[in-house]
Parts: C-alpha cells; structure tokens; sequence
C-alpha cells in the first residue's frame, strides 16, 4: 500500500522548517503498527490531499480515518 499526502502550499509557514518530515515521521509511526512497509510521501502541493493505492476499501477508509486523528493531534506531536 502507498499513502500520498498533500500540503497547500500556502499552509507552508504555518508548519516548521521541517515539518513535511515530522508529518512523515509521525504518519509512518502510526501507520506501521497496522500496515508495516506501507510506502508513505509528503509534500507541498497546490491543494492539501490524501491518496491511498494498493489497498482495499476498508484499508483506505482506515488510512484516513489514523490520518485525520494524527491531524486533530498535531498540537501534540508536532512541536517535539
């Protein structure tokens, strides 16, 4: 499975220096407890998205719903 997520661009300052990183990072730590070896990418982008290819439905609807609490979490993972 490959999971693909987008950051708008313009959301840049908002995130630090290296904060496509701390996002991967903590995306693969959370995603590898279920789905080990699962390929993950982070990038800027014109729109902020999520892709998931290589999964079943219910894997991608799982995906989704880690990356939306990781998002809701971010205060707390973010600034360590």
């Amino acid at each position: 499975m490959r999971v693909e997520i987008t950051i708008d661009k313009r959301n840049q300052k908002q995130l630090p220096s290296d904060g496509l990183a701390v996002v991967e990072n903590e995306l693969q730590e959370r995603l590898s407890k279920k789905y080990p070896g699962t390929g993950i990418r982070v990038r800027f982008s014109s729109a902020t998205s999520i892709s998931v290819t290589g999964g079943s439905k219910d894997q991608s609807a799982a995906v989704n719903k880690i990356v939306e609490q990781m998002f809701e979490e971010s205060e707390e993972w973010m600034s360590n």
